[in-house]
């Protein structure tokens, strides 16, 4: 029985769709694969996320303090959306069948997963298009999820972080919400797939902060969905659509409540209310109010049997309009308020991902930036046209809300990936619609439009990924080198304390496994500032003081610090005023090193260090070590300094107010200096130093 039961259900599987799924799935793996090739993973917080994950493998549990990061406030404590960590650490003791903890197996791991979970993504997707619009759709939404640069971005093999998997319970949720509310009807199979939804977004509740995005996406749908259902179907399917709809969102709101108490609420209100600005709201709340009076008016006449049809348009026509009106708003804001969301404190200004967004939308979007754009203008016609088309109103909010985040914030163009895909199948399927029935020709000259939309996608995720390798394959300065030497005990401590700046915090932690003052979470102010005036000051006492404070026992630097100095004076001084006379003497130009290479035509050694070419007798005059006097002073040039490194990888151009800083002192080995600071390690652009601790206390 259970052996026929099988082979029926064999039977009935698609194979083609099977095959079609299996083509993306590997499309959208191997695109986002090609990192695997690399040693270690991409960007910072993946190593953050990779340690803390490896200690829960390892000891079962999350710890009540990270020890390995802010050792001065007795370290970190661990966030409460720990699911993630607990999952990617049961994939582990799965695969390896509860084998103990083996880092460079788990490094692996870690590369694998995030691609894992973009191509398992993309798949969903077809899912997804296929509820809502249908196959070919679903197929649309699924090749486009599988290529587009901002999506794939964020789910490239090794770029192992929380929102790698966060979309895949939304996609999930959203397939079953579909179900349940496509044709309402509260009975047994629609409240199950209600449930369903309301626990996978309960999931990415737990797994990812940015579940924010489903009560703003699906509150907008609400709305609009209950004006359709109303006007276009009977009471009976209205009120199931809304005890549905309380289904899912109670689920929700119950999982959310338990992990992050009631302040997912405000956060989402506030979001709400931050995006309209304020010349906006009076006029954003008179409006809503009318609109409703009048809704409620015309919905009160569609009792009488002869004023129903007409209601009925009417009301429907004003939604339709509405819609374009939030889209024309959308468009205003976007042309009169260019950096709503503007960053005033130095560390919002100095986070490259707080960034705008709109001016990477070419790299990350390319050519299927289009599709959004084209979804706004149709969804509008398509649900006053379609009787059973509310759930366009959802695709509508899931696009408006992520391109207004998408255009405003940096860090937010990944959400904006997966609306994308929605909008390629929304399209795909209105290009089906209009031309259904149309001669051949007029059918071909649209497909070929839309694929070469689709393959400018695919070829710019072809070059968008190897555009992108991880950070730390960089060789100048090469960190991966420096901390493999540092993680050896011979060489440091494994109780040692960094005294470090936070851009690399999650490598030394990881890969280092050293214990660090600072790291990309930026979690204490006063610890970035410490360092930022470690860095600039120009007295010795000040530095030692610092030092002493914290308890480290090595430093790290490395040479690109050169060029951040002007960044650490607004961190120090807490100063983003670039006239600010305590640090306007650090942007004075120049401050950076230039990476040199070697060459030896016809015997005679040459060293090329940007646009300069020296012998080597040239090359060796140069100081290696801290000098008072300027170099090369003329009637005619700027007073600078002149130093290269004793490998002559590097050299150095600085000004006068950066070869008086403690950064310069500490790294040219200014003598004063070099009584309390020690250099142990110089290789490749990085410098540790041991901090002589006897002599601070002398």
């Amino acid at each position: 029985m259970g052996k026929n039961y099988l082979v029926e259900k064999a039977k009935g599987i698609n194979k083609k769709q099977l095959f079609l799924l299996a083509i993306i799935f590997l499309l959208a793996f191997g695109t986002r694969g090609h990192l695997l090739i690399f040693e270690y993973m991409f960007g910072f917080d993946s190593y953050y996320h990779a340690r803390m994950v490896g200690f829960v493998i390892e000891n079962g549990y999350v710890p009540v303090h990270d020890t390995m990061s802010y050792y001065f406030m007795g370290g970190a404590t661990p966030p409460t959306n720990t699911f993630f960590w607990y999952f990617t650490a049961a994939i582990y003791k799965i695969c390896t069948f509860g084998a103990a903890y083996d880092k460079m197996l788990w490094v692996q791991f870690v590369k694998v997963l995030p691609a894992l979970f973009g191509a398992l993504i993309s798949v969903a997707m077809f899912f997804l298009g296929r509820e809502i619009y249908g196959k070919k759709a679903g197929y649309a939404m699924a090749f486009a999820a599988a290529i587009v640069p901002s999506f794939v971005y964020r789910t490239l093999a090794g770029f192992f972080e929380e929102d790698s998997l966060g979309f895949l319970w939304l996609v999930i949720g959203l397939v079953f919400f579909v179900r349940a509310v496509k044709n309402p009807v509260f009975n047994r199979k629609g409240v199950i797939n209600a449930a369903v939804a309301g626990i996978f977004f309960g999931i990415m509740a737990l797994t990812w902060e940015m579940f924010l995005l489903i009560p703003l996406v699906l509150g907008g749908y609400f709305v609009f969905a209950l004006i359709h259902i109303y006007s276009k179907r009977d009471m009976k399917q209205f009120f199931d659509f809304i005890k549905l709809f309380a289904v899912s969102a109670a689920i929700l709101s119950a999982i959310a409540t338990l992990n992050y108490g009631t302040s997912w609420i405000s956060k989402t209100t506030a979001y709400a209310m931050k995006s309209i600005p304020g010349s906006l709201e009076f006029a954003a709340f008179a409006g809503a109010v009318l609109l409703i009076a009048l809704l409620a008016y015309l919905g009160y006449g569609m009792r009488k049997q002869e004023t129903r049809e007409s209601n009925a348009k009417t009301i429907n026509l004003i939604a339709m309009l509405l819609l374009y009106g939030i889209f024309l708003a959308l468009v205003v804001t976007f042309v009169a308020i260019p950096n709503l969301f503007q960053e005033t404190s130095v560390l919002g200004q100095s986070v490259g991902e707080e960034n705008t967004g709109k001016q990477f939308f070419a790299s990350k979007y390319n050519g299927l930036i289009v599709f959004p754009v084209l979804a706004l203008l149709l969804i509008p016609i398509r649900m006053y046209r379609e009787k059973n088309e509310h759930l366009s109103a959802m695709i509508f909010f899931w696009i408006l809300i992520t391109f207004f985040m998408a255009w405003y914030k940096l860090k937010f163009t990944y959400t904006f990936g997966l609306p994308i895909a929605a909008s390629v199948g929304l399209v795909t399927k209105e290009v089906f619609y209009y031309f259904k029935g149309r001669s051949g020709i007029e059918v071909k000259a649209v497909a070929i439009a839309l694929g070469l939309m689709m393959l400018v996608g695919a070829a710019a995720a072809a070059i968008f990924v190897p555009d992108n390798f991880p950070h730390i394959e960089q060789t100048n300065p090469n960190w991966k080198n420096m901390l493999h030497w540092m993680q050896n005990p011979e060489n440091t401590p494994k109780d040692a304390k960094i005294f470090n700046w936070w851009d690399e915090g999650h490598w030394i932690s990881f890969i280092g496994e050293r214990a660090v003052l600072i790291d990309n979470r930026n979690l204490s102010w006063e610890g970035d500032q410490d360092f930022a005036r470690f860095a600039v000051t120009s007295s010795l006492n000040e530095a030692i003081e610092i030092i002493k404070r914290y308890g480290s026992d090595y430093i790290v630097l490395s040479n690109d610090m050169f060029l951040k100095i002007s960044s650490f004076g607004n961190y120090a001084y807490n100063a983003s005023d670039s006239r600010d006379p305590r640090i306007i003497n650090f942007l004075y130009t120049p401050h950076y090193a230039v990476p040199c290479s070697k060459t030896n035509p016809e015997g005679a050694v040459i060293y090329t260090c940007g646009g300069n070419r020296w012998n080597e007798e040239q090359m060796n005059s140069i100081p290696t070590t801290w000098k008072s006097q300027a170099f090369n002073v003329t009637e005619q040039s700027v007073p600078y300094f002149f130093y290269r490194d004793p490998d002559n990888m590097n050299v150095y151009f600085i000004n006068f107010a950066v070869n008086d800083s403690m950064l310069a002192k500490v790294w040219f080995q200014e003598p004063e200096t070099a009584k309390y600071f020690e250099v142990v390690y110089a290789e490749q652009g990085l410098k540790i130093f041991r901090v002589n601790k006897e002599a601070l206390q002398a």
